[in-house]
């Protein structure tokens, strides 16, 4: 799934903690969706609104080399 993909298929949800968005946010930065993409598809009904918070941190974060 992609991180705007909403999985109607799962029918429990959750709402991630601001340190999995800040995670997620962090690898996305680096390149690597997979925690992004799995954060959005549990999020459910919600997760436009969590693909747009990581999308916020990752914006923010500065890779250190």
């Amino acid at each position: 799934m992609g991180i705007f993909s909403r999985n109607t298929a799962t029918t429990e949800t959750r709402v991630p903690a601001a340190e999995e968005i800040a995670a997620a946010g962090r690898a996305l930065a680096r390149g690597n969706s997979e925690p992004a993409d799995r954060l959005c598809d549990e999020a459910g009904p919600h997760s436009q609104s969590v693909a747009m918070d990581i999308l916020s941190v990752s914006v923010d974060y500065t890779p250190q080399d």
